[in-house]
């Protein structure tokens, strides 16, 4: 379909889109008294180019702002996380609310299994997303199931893809499907996702890592577990085991940013650095930007992905 090559088709998708206004033509001066007015001069017949529109003046179309950045870091030949964003905007005589799919994957292995798992998750889980969720939203019906149902199914079916076609190969993925002000949050791995604050950072998911099980199990404090391989997963894409994502709904306030990243990002640079680099940031694709660049200046040492969104 038309509307999803040009979804799939754009790599930075945040749009302004407006609608063009038409001047209205000048009243024609009465002539004075006694003056016989001068004749216009004729209007040049349509030579059959196409006409010049009047300027049209900026609007803020009713959406989300999002910036987003990926890099190999300094380390790794090769960039093995993906990322994908859909993101709908609707003006005119109905109603429908703004949608917006943001999706991180970081595979794993450090050979081209990984590459190719992240690759097929984020494209999974936008295309049966597309099909349950978008198609019937643009259509004004409700999706036949619920959304925490259709996010799970969607990874389901990405995992299923990745073991399919490709052995061995594994992937973390951490999405946010936002309908209006609600954020589903949908998450395997240790791929975070963060509310950012003001004044600090809100962790919304858990690691599914041996480390973070470990915390939550036998009540070890973090720093008594730095001891520990932090990239030790229990639960990932591509793996045989039974599949359990972690699923969230949460607001998503309008004083806050959504921010989904990769290990690459808040295993290097500290919270504090991330919360003053966003506040003091213009845009969220600056944002963006300097954050990877400082996660390359703290070492690089594995890939860095990162999402930033917002209303």
């Amino acid at each position: 379909m038309k509307w999803l090559r040009r979804l799939f088709g754009k790599r930075r998708m945040e749009k302004e889109p407006s609608a063009p206004e038409v001047a209205e033509p000048p009243a024609a001066a009465a002539p004075a008294s006694g003056v016989p007015a001068e004749a216009a001069p004729p209007s040049p017949e349509p030579s059959g180019a196409t006409m010049p529109l009047p300027p049209m003046p900026p609007r803020s179309a009713v959406g989300l702002r999002f910036g987003w950045a990926t890099d190999p870091g300094l380390i790794r030949a090769r960039n093995e996380d993906a990322l994908l964003i859909l993101h709908t905007v609707y003006e005119g005589s109905g109603s429908l609310l703004p949608v917006g799919l943001f999706l991180v994957a970081d595979g794993m292995g450090g050979h081209r299994g990984g590459e190719q798992a992240s690759d097929l998750a984020v494209r999974e889980i936008a295309r049966y997303l597309a099909s349950h969720l978008f198609i019937p939203h643009l259509a004004r019906r409700v999706p036949d199931h619920p959304i925490k149902e259709l996010l799970e199914e969607a990874v389901r079916a990405a995992n299923a893809q990745i073991l399919q076609a490709v052995p061995g190969g594994g992937t973390t993925v951490v999405g946010a499907l936002i309908i209006g002000d609600s954020v589903h949050l949908i998450h395997v791995g240790d791929s975070r996702a963060y509310l950012v604050w003001p004044d600090r950072l809100e962790q919304l998911t858990e690691d599914h890592s041996l480390v973070q099980r470990m915390i939550s199990l036998q009540g070890i404090r973090a720093e008594e577990a730095a001891g520990i391989p932090r990239n030790l997963l229990y639960q990932a894409l591509g793996h045989p085991s039974r599949l359990s994502p972690g699923y969230r709904r949460i607001s998503l306030p309008p004083d806050a940013w959504l921010m989904l990243c990769t290990d690459g990002l808040w295993g290097e640079v500290p919270e504090e650095q991330i919360l003053q680099t966003i506040w003091e940031s213009a845009s969220p694709q600056e944002a963006c930007d300097r954050l990877v660049q400082q996660a390359r200046a703290a070492g690089g040492h594995d890939n860095i992905s990162v999402i930033l969104v917002g209303r």
